[in-house]
């Protein structure tokens, strides 16, 4: 009799669909997965095991303060981290100042003029129990606030009423946030950024690099404060107004500073400054320090104001050279921003930064979200004069991208796109009114194209400019029903996003607010195959990242992520997730090979590797579109052995994880058992194992005809 064998090979590829009909998903893309966990897109064909990640330093793994990472990126080979600080104000409490409400969570604290705001986060010790409470080294936010008073959130409920606490109550206060910078053999040190950033209502800092004058700087928004202009040595506040008069001409002043020995308070002979008490001045080209202080780049509040010509600021702290008269030079450089201005080109608070055709661009802004605040060209510290301006684009800007010779301006369900190159000829140009960015961070550039995430999924910028509000446009289409899901169980405002470009790569990290386990993300990869270039998608489990970022440290890719409790990560290292097990999945669609109808008796699989270590895979199977009639073989435990030859070469081309061969036996076969009209391989890891890819399977079966 003839052998009725028959072998099928299939490539994994394809990526992983959830919205395909399971019958047409297995005639036209076998290699597709119905399930694809922590799996990526192989630079080796198929798919692989993400590899893990590790402290970016394992000797200074947190960064000082309190809370999550708000903001992180890469500068001039450099990484830089904010966090809320600790203890910006400490002291002792008066007696007794704790009042619990029998079966309420709102604590009323006793402290006179503790000058604290909404949002505050207070943490207190040596406090005896009240209300059957419990209260020191946890951290509170404040919920309302009195001039003597105020009430915090506690954990649990109190069980009796009572004002207690004791005499020696201690209190640490955490308002405002610090910028650190890594260094590498010392860790994070101390804050290098400006000091008296509010933390109150900062969701994250967002970042945007540029390079006018040939040196890298770095502009930062927090979406509270004023943004913030970093050289790579200095930080520097922005402020909307320079100039020496309201009109907002350019200034260029002379030996305007007067200073008396023993005394804090600087004169300034200013003619028409049009300044008044409260407003915020600096000043920079100050050639001399003032009262023995160097004041250039330093932000000072107006004091007094005697005339229209003379005003004074607080040095902060008294002069300690001989008295001065008309001191600083000739080319001092004035800055200032009022109190309460109110102005459409204010950009306190701007959320959003970019620059596009050598100006500098904010958005965002609290009151003007319309807005569009750009900067003179090649200065991004100057938004005077007719070379700076306003734009109001009919709606709340969500995000900022450019992209080729345009500035795309993104709202929830609208696009614009700015074109020109000053503000002469710039143009607004509409691209499509049903479809816009939902998430600020989901924006980034990868592949020739941007993405960003839409209602209707991961879309590109040039494919919706081309075809406008045509659902088919977007690239995730096989996830959609993963995309719809996640924005309704998780904070768009904690989305991050980043690019692995080494592997064309991105990943949208969507983080849990209680833990690391239920953080989930997309991860998207490019394949190049057939002469064709496609997305293919595979889902995170288990990176809490609230803020993420790439670049080069030393002519070498880095991805770090930052988490919530303050510790910074470096990707694409290790095996675990910083010692935690890596869960994995790859499941295939359901494979009838021809025939819906006719019974196969399953006799050998063989699963093609590239192991990258000693692993060991469970293989599970499921019959008949997981009929639950159907009868499943136990899972098939599969083992590697041996490690990969790496590229180790100190000063070579490749990174020392360069793969370049693989094991001498990457087919792991194994026969198996049972029989049914379609199977799927389930293929799962976890633990801290090496990763391994599959480029594909082979299925032995008998056709057992209609029966």
């Amino acid at each position: 009799m003839p052998d009725t064998f028959k072998d099928v090979t299939v490539l994994s590829r394809g990526g992983l669909y959830t919205n395909e009909d399971a019958l047409a998903l297995a005639a036209s893309n076998p290699g597709a997965a119905i399930r694809m966990l922590n799996f990526e897109v192989s630079q080796f064909g198929g798919y692989r095991r993400i590899s893990g990640f590790s402290p970016y330093d394992s000797s200074n793994t947190t960064v000082p303060g309190l809370g999550k990472i708000l903001g992180l990126w890469i500068h001039q080979d450099n990484v830089f981290a904010a966090r809320r600080n600790v203890g910006d104000a400490t002291g002792t409490l008066g007696s007794n100042p704790i009042t619990v409400t029998d079966e309420s969570t709102t604590l009323t604290i006793a402290h006179t003029s503790h000058g604290l705001a909404v949002g505050s986060f207070v943490t207190f010790a040596g406090a005896t129990a009240v209300g059957g409470l419990t209260i020191n080294s946890v951290e509170m936010k404040v919920l309302t606030v009195a001039t003597h008073t105020y009430t915090v959130a506690f954990t649990s409920a109190g069980t009796s009423t009572a004002t207690a606490g004791g005499a020696s109550v201690t209190y640490s206060y955490s308002y405002n946030y610090s910028i650190y910078k890594h260094v590498a053999g010392v860790g994070w040190g101390s804050n290098v950024g400006p000091t008296g950033r509010t933390a109150l209502g900062v969701k994250k800092l967002r970042v945007s690099h540029h390079n006018f004058t040939g040196s890298e700087v770095t502009v930062i928004a927090d979406g509270i404060n004023r943004p913030v202009r970093h050289s790579g040595t200095t930080f520097v506040e922005i402020f909307d107004k320079q100039g020496s008069t309201a009109a907002d001409t350019e200034a260029v002043l002379s030996n305007i500073f007067d200073s008396v020995n023993s005394d804090a308070t600087v004169t300034v002979d200013h003619v028409a400054h049009t300044l008044v008490v409260g407003d915020t001045v600096r000043y920079s080209g100050v050639n001399v320090n003032v009262g023995g202080v160097s004041i250039n780049d330093a932000n000072f509040t107006v004091a007094t104001v005697a005339d229209v010509d003379t005003y004074t600021f607080e040095l902060g702290s008294t002069s300690s050279v001989g008295s001065q008269t008309n001191v600083g030079g000739t080319a001092i450089s004035f800055f200032y921003t009022r109190a309460n201005s109110g102005t459409a080109k204010d950009i306190v608070a701007a959320k959003i930064t970019t620059d596009f055709s050598d100006h500098q661009f904010f958005a965002g802004m609290s009151g003007n979200n319309n807005f569009l605040v750009f900067s003179r060209p090649s200065n991004d510290l100057d938004f005077t004069g007719n070379t700076a301006g306003i734009i109001n684009v009919g709606f709340t800007i969500t995000g900022l991208a450019k992209f080729r010779e345009s500035l795309y301006v993104f709202g929830s369900d609208k696009i614009k796109r700015l074109t020109g190159s000053a503000a002469s000829d710039f143009a607004l140009v509409e691209v499509t009114n049903n479809i816009g960015c939902i998430a600020t961070d989901s924006i980034l550039e990868i592949g020739g194209d941007i993405l960003f995430l839409a209602s209707d999924g991961i879309r590109p910028i040039q494919g919706t400019a081309r075809i406008g509000d045509v659902e088919l446009e977007t690239v995730s289409k096989p996830i959609q029903q993963i995309l719809q899901g996640l924005p309704t169980t998780h904070d768009l405002e904690d989305m991050c996003s980043v690019v692995i470009r080494n592997k064309t790569q991105f990943r949208y990290f969507f983080p849990s607010s209680t833990s690391a386990a239920d953080s989930e993300g997309i991860i998207g990869g490019l394949r190049f195959a057939d002469r064709r270039v496609g997305w293919e998608f595979g889902e995170l489990l288990g990176m809490r990242a609230f803020v993420a970022a790439s670049g080069l440290i030393d002519n070498k890719e880095v991805i770090v992520h930052g988490d919530s409790d303050g510790k910074i990560h470096k990707q694409e290292n290790g095996n675990d997730f910083n010692g935690s097990e890596v869960i994995s999945v790859y499941a295939t669609p359901f494979l009838y090979f021809d025939s819906t109808e006719r019974r196969k008796i399953f006799q050998k699989l063989s699963i093609f590797t590239r192991p990258e270590g000693s692993s060991t895979m469970n293989l599970g199977i499921a019959f008949d579109w997981d009929d639950p009639a159907a009868s499943n073989p136990s899972n098939y435990a599969l083992t590697t052995a041996g490690a990969l030859l790496r590229y180790t070469t100190t000063g070579g081309t490749y990174d020392s994880s360069f793969t370049f061969t693989g094991s001498s036996s990457p087919v792991l076969e194994t026969n198996v058992q049972g029989s049914g009209r379609a199977i799927s391989l389930i293929l799962t890891s976890s633990g801290t194992q090496a990763p391994y890819s599959v480029s594909g399977f082979s299925v032995t079966y008998q056709d057992a005809g209609y029966r």
